[in-house]
């Protein structure tokens, strides 16, 4: 078979060969997150633009202008309660709205009403990446692919009158008060399963909301929408307090220009303006909750927020890093909500990639590779193999998913259903381990994404046993054992396979050179500086660098160097934070928080000017990433050790944040001055997670005892007094 030939010519020292041989396990590319359609307003009378705000807290958007006859304000949300767009025009006088609805897809129908539309489309049954040229881009009709159809729409309410013109367009005259509401319907039913429906039976649906939402008026649609979305957003805050030498008055600079002027200052970005970090924490923690909600698709790598036909990766899911960093700051900012669709996503994965493991692997369980989409494609898809030839996906998810239950948010539905996963995946890394007589149990082909190195051949991408998949494998083995415990399942068969796999998996390793190996076998890289730090997941995500390898962290650190695409520097940030070099991760938000455009390099980050972050291209990654960095920065808990300010840069020298969560479910507040806690007051957010703790400050430790129901504070932490207060009313997440 392929795999095995494969596998030998990597034995006997042909990598290249290698390669080439596993492309017939490859199958074609996913699919992508496309653009739905788009509502144009145009404003007559010699408008002109004020002011364009977004509001994080309540999430809604507003504009300002200006004209002859006075100003107009609009006001744009989306409701996750009522599932629509609604959009609000309020004007000092009466003015005339042209609105134009389009979409980039196929139009197949279009009804124009007296107050409103219905646009009826269809979706291409495929899209090619930009990365294979050779393709056609888009084909609406493949036999074999079922139609994916879907409508749009639009209802309106004012007081003016109504009239068409003749492109079709809605034309609003003498108008004061406009309430538009958009509803959208496709037959797509769930992540991984096949169409349902026609356009037909969407238009019923969308329809029947839009104007159920309308007839619900703006002051309710409104309310609804800020209650639910400021009961996530609120649940944490954080505050960084100016120093003597930050510019003054930044909070009503406009966004672009605050960015500008805080990097030109001489003394550096953060010192300038430290409040724009907590900005962009928060502005993260949005992003994530306006796209990753129950009953959602998860984020993809732009998030919701793609424009193009042909997007960037096709706006789905990398999986060898990019989608788990999406995630990185859900529990420890209290979002647990939001790791459902990536639950549902694995769940669908599990499915389709059954069939992957048996047919191209010969192995039980379930498989997914690099990339994936909304159909669940599990299969390693055409390309080079630094990134198509690596079937571990399922285990870094697992690993990813298992933060729900390490920080104590899981429901025993969710444990069940993340258990059945766990076992698939670990059959699947049970039979893919190889055992060659030695001590060890080795992978074989083995990749670190998207590395390569220069072997005799030429440049390769398969070894045997690199250290990414030594260590998802050590930590998905871990988790099974969690798992089983959590769910009572200590004598299912799989726990005894992982328990005589585990002590065979070797751990990081530290190479010739002083760097931890990236590969099985000492190997020069291709690329030094890569993007990518696979080898290093051990430390992060993982559980954690042992202080025996933060030598060798350091090193490999220090030589893969600083300035990277955005979602890298973010990683580094992390690893750093890990190593408690406050001034190394001090270094690196720097180099996130300078404007895109000034950044040098195909692979240098930094922030567009609506704070976007830049992989170039924007990809949402490093947006949300930064919510798990700042956290990490703050308070850690990953070694059951709950340590407090661990990795504080020097120019982030005051503030306080409130509502963090530590493992197994701590809700952690901080205040502090010149880098000194003044306060620290932890919080069990159920009964389980009650205890005694070693709180961690510097060198300095202090045993805590927490009971559910009170808040305990820390206070004057030079000489610790400890008090425990009771919480009054229901026991929350915040006191």
């Amino acid at each position: 078979t392929a795999l095995a030939d494969a596998r030998s010519a990597i034995v006997d020292g042909r990598p290249v060969d290698a390669e080439r041989i596993l492309e017939q396990l490859q199958s074609g590319y996913s699919q992508s997150y496309l653009p739905f359609a788009d509502i144009t307003l145009q404003l007559h009378d010699g408008l002109r633009l004020q002011e364009r705000r977004l509001s994080l807290a309540d999430a809604t958007h507003r504009t300002l202008a200006d004209g002859p006859g006075g100003s107009v304000t609009q006001d744009t949300f989306i409701s996750a309660v009522d599932g629509v767009l609604v959009h609000r025009l309020s004007s000092g006088s009466p003015v005339s709205v042209t609105i134009a609805v389009s979409t980039p897809l196929r139009e197949t129908g279009r009804t124009n009403r007296r107050n409103g539309v219905v646009l009826e489309l269809k979706l291409p049954a495929d899209v090619a990446p930009g990365h294979e040229p050779d393709e056609p881009a888009l084909q609406w009709e493949i036999d074999g692919v079922g139609p994916l159809e879907g409508t749009l729409c639009l209802a309106a309410r004012h007081d003016g009158s109504t009239a068409q013109n003749d492109d079709g367009a809605t034309v609003f005259t003498a108008v004061t008060e406009l309430l538009l509401v958009v509803a959208t319907g496709t037959t797509f039913t769930a992540i991984g399963r096949e169409p349902e429906g026609s356009a037909a039976t969407c238009a019923e649906a969308a329809h029947r909301c839009a104007y159920t939402a309308i007839e619900k008026g703006w002051d309710a649609l409104l309310a609804d929408h800020i209650r639910a979305h400021r009961e996530l957003f609120d649940r944490v805050s954080v505050t960084l307090t100016p120093g003597p030498d930050a510019l003054p008055d930044r909070e009503h600079v406009p966004t672009d220009m605050r960015l500008e002027q805080a990097n030109a200052h001489p003394a550096g970005v953060l010192t300038a303006d430290p409040a724009l970090v907590a900005l962009l924490f928060d502005y993260g923690r949005y992003l994530l909750i306006a796209s990753s909600r129950p009953g959602s698709l998860p984020a993809t790598l732009q998030g919701i927020w793609n424009e193009d036909l042909r997007p960037p990766w096709s706006s789905n899911y990398t999986l060898n890093i990019n989608a788990q960093m999406n995630y990185w700051g859900a529990e420890v900012t209290g979002l647990s909500e939001c790791h459902e669709p990536l639950l549902e996503l694995t769940e669908a994965l599990a499915e389709r990639g059954r069939d992957t493991a048996a047919t191209l692997y010969g192995a039980r369980g379930w498989t997914a590779h690099h990339n994936s989409d909304a159909w669940a494609f599990s299969s390693p898809t055409a390309g080079q193999a630094s990134w198509s030839q690596w079937p571990l996906a399922g285990a870094w998810l697992i690993r990813q998913l298992d933060e729900m239950r390490r920080f104590g948010s899981a429901t025993p539905e969710q444990l069940e259903r993340l258990w059945n996963l766990a076992v698939g995946a670990a059959e699947f890394a049970c039979d893919w381990l190889i055992d060659d007589g030695g001590v060890h149990l080795n992978t074989r082909p083995s990749t670190s994404p998207e590395n390569c190195y220069l072997s005799a051949q030429g440049r390769a991408a398969v070894a045997t046993s690199s250290a990414m998949d030594r260590t998802l494998i050590t930590e998905l083995f871990e988790t099974v054992l969690a798992l089983a415990d959590a769910v009572g399942q200590p004598h299912h068969p799989i726990v005894a396979e992982v328990q005589a796999a585990l002590p065979r998996i070797a751990p990081p390793a530290v190479g010739a050179d002083g760097r931890i190996l990236e590969w099985g076998a000492q190997e020069e890289e291709a690329e030094p500086s890569h993007r990518h730090l696979s080898h290093l997941f051990f430390a992060y995500p993982g559980n954690g660098p042992t202080p025996e390898l933060a030598d060798a962290l350091t090193l490999s650190l220090d030589r893969r160097g600083d300035d990277s695409t955005g979602w890298s520097l973010i990683w580094k940030a992390c690893l750093r934070a890990r190593l408690k070099q406050a001034e190394k991760v001090g270094a690196l938000l720097r180099l996130m928080f300078r404007p895109a455009a000034e950044a040098n390099g195909p692979h240098a980050g930094g922030l567009y000017a609506n704070l976007f972050a830049a992989h170039p291209p924007f990809q949402l990654d490093g947006n949300l990433g930064f919510v798990g960095a700042l956290a990490e920065v703050l308070v850690q808990s990953h070694a059951e050790i709950i340590e407090l300010l661990p990795a504080l840069p020097a120019e982030l020298a005051s503030g306080s944040v409130r509502g963090l969560i530590a493992r197994p479910g701590i809700a952690v507040d901080l205040h502090w001055e010149n880098g000194v806690i003044r306060e620290a007051a932890l919080t069990p957010r159920r009964a389980a997670a009650a205890g005694e703790y070693l709180v961690q400050l510097g060198d300095r430790s202090e045993s805590v005892t927490l009971a559910f129901g009170r808040r305990t504070v820390l206070t004057d932490l030079d000489s610790p007094n400890t008090t425990s207060i009771p919480i009054k009313g229901k026991a929350s997440l915040t006191s």
